[in-house]
C-alpha cells in the first residue's frame, strides 16, 4: 500500500553511485568522452544495415562517424555559445558536450561503402553488405 510521504529507500543508494560516478569519471579527461551516449538502433534491411542515432542539438560538422574495425564509432562535440557563458540561468537542461557510442557490427559489411546522413537531430548510417555467391562443392 502507498502511503503519502513514503521515501523510497533507494534514493540515497541512487544519489551516493551519482556522486562516485561525477567523482571518478567528471575529473579525468581520458573517460570524459565516455559519460554521456546515445540511443541507436541497428537495423537488418536484408541488403544492407542500418544504424539510426538520436543526435538532438548537434550541428552536422559537429559530429564524426568512423570506423574501428567491425565497430561505429559516433562522435559529437557541441560547444556552449559565448553569447550564454554570462547568462544567469534559472534553469538550464540543454546539452553542451561530448558524446561517445561505440556499436559493434556484424561481419561481411562493405564498410568502404557506407553512408552516413544527418537529418532533424537523427544520424542515419547505413551499411551495405558483401554479396555471398553460392558455391556449389562437386562430390567426389
Amino acid at each position: 500500500m502507498w502511503r503519502r510521504g513514503w521515501i523510497d529507500p533507494f534514493e540515497d543508494l541512487r544519489r551516493t553511485v551519482e556522486r562516485l560516478n561525477r567523482m571518478l569519471f567528471e575529473g579525468f579527461e581520458p573517460f570524459r568522452e565516455f559519460r554521456e551516449t546515445t540511443a541507436v538502433d541497428v537495423i537488418d534491411e536484408g541488403d544492407k544495415i542500418k544504424v539510426l542515432a538520436d543526435l538532438p542539438g548537434f550541428k552536422k560538422e559537429e559530429i564524426e562517424v568512423f570506423f574501428e574495425g567491425n565497430d561505429l564509432v559516433i562522435r559529437a562535440e557541441s560547444k556552449e555559445e559565448e553569447e550564454e557563458k554570462g547568462k544567469d540561468f534559472i534553469r538550464r537542461e540543454r546539452r553542451y558536450g561530448r558524446v561517445y557510442r561505440k556499436v559493434a557490427l556484424p561481419e561481411g559489411l562493405k564498410i568502404e561503402s557506407a553512408k552516413a546522413s544527418y537529418r532533424n537531430g537523427v544520424l542515419e548510417v547505413e551499411i551495405p553488405k558483401e554479396k555471398v555467391e553460392k558455391k556449389i562443392i562437386p562430390l567426389e
